[in-house]
């Protein structure tokens, strides 16, 4: 039968993907949707554990975050498409390898190095270098999020209020970049005086907030403790965009149009590469779906919920048809 292979996006995430709020409830697991979804129409499926992930919430934190980077999802990837290649069940000329978020770029990376693979499958796919994507990201969905809850700007006595407002996991998680380090070990949000810069009490959005995270995240993203030094130069894969050239399968990409994690403006980049490359992709966008292509009225709203049915047709179909 022919078969896809599931990799993960960002986090340390269990082989159903499972994503869970603030309050520790599950919001979804797509990759057991997508898996049950191919697998009723006959289609194979192999996912597992993120690299010391050992199931929901079992997560050896330290060596994730210490040792973990994205060549090293690459090797497992590879040990994946391995097992599935032998698999006597599998037909090895009809496996598609399937990247969300993050996982595009590992995706697009192993069928580079493996193009005997039939397909690849594309779900809010990284286009733009790291660092300018965790910029829009601040700019496009936490910013506004913020001018909604703290139009007067960010203080001690709204900060828990932006935190438990009705934005999504993208949205309110840029409240957090204005903490004091405190606040993550003594259960007291209060805002880092060091952004602060006039000592009046209140984080200008634009004039201290905005400037300030920015710095902030450059500087998580450089510094080799830092929690997002996994997307550094020497740590990361490019974007898609970049690895265009080197894709000659046929690509499906599928896109909510209020996609908080890499939103859906910037899916252009990576269109207009394929056109130069000559390469060959299916571009599906979904109007009211986010990041899982779940229901998300905008990108401040985006908050993992399940993945809809017509993506899930929409991949089983484009498979079969290969």
């Amino acid at each position: 039968m022919p078969a896809v292979l599931l990799i993960h996006g960002s986090t340390p995430a269990d082989m159903d993907f499972t994503v869970t709020g603030p309050d520790g409830k599950p919001l979804s697991s797509i990759f057991r949707d997508i898996s049950g979804a191919l697998s009723a129409r006959g289609v194979a499926v192999l996912r597992y554990n993120k690299h010391y992930v050992a199931g929901p919430g079992k997560v050896d934190y330290e060596k994730f975050y210490g040792q973990a980077d994205l060549k090293t999802f690459l090797k497992d990837a590879e040990t994946a498409l391995d097992a599935m290649k032998h698999n006597p069940r599998v037909d090895p000329r009809r496996i598609f390898v399937y990247g969300w978020s993050e996982g595009s770029t590992v995706a697009a990376r192993l069928v580079r190095d493996h193009p005997e693979v039939r397909g690849l499958i594309l779900q809010g796919p990284v286009t733009l270098p790291w660092g300018e994507l965790f910029d829009k990201q601040l700019t496009d969905v936490q910013l506004p999020y913020l001018r909604q809850v703290a139009p007067g700007g960010l203080t001690n006595a709204n900060v828990m209020t932006a935190l438990s407002g009705p934005g999504g996991l993208v949205a309110s998680s840029g409240v957090s970049f204005a903490l004091s380090p405190e606040s993550f070990t003594s259960g007291q949000p209060s805002l880092n005086l060091a952004l602060d810069l006039n000592r009046d009490g209140i984080l200008d959005l634009d004039r201290e907030y905005l400037p300030g995270v920015r710095a902030y995240l450059k500087g998580q993203l450089d510094t080799p403790q830092g929690f997002l030094n996994i997307y550094s130069d020497t740590r990361s894969l490019p974007p898609v965009t970049a690895q265009v050239p080197y894709l000659k399968v046929p690509m499906l990409i599928v896109q909510g149009i209020n996609d908080a994690n890499t939103p859906e403006p910037y899916l252009m980049t990576l269109q207009q590469a394929i056109v130069q490359a000559k390469g060959r992709a299916t571009i599906k966008r979904y109007a009211g779906l986010g990041h899982t292509l779940g229901p998300a009225s905008s990108v401040i709203d985006d908050n993992f919920r399940p993945i809809a049915q017509q993506p899930l047709n929409d991949m089983a179909e484009w498979v079969l048809r290969q």
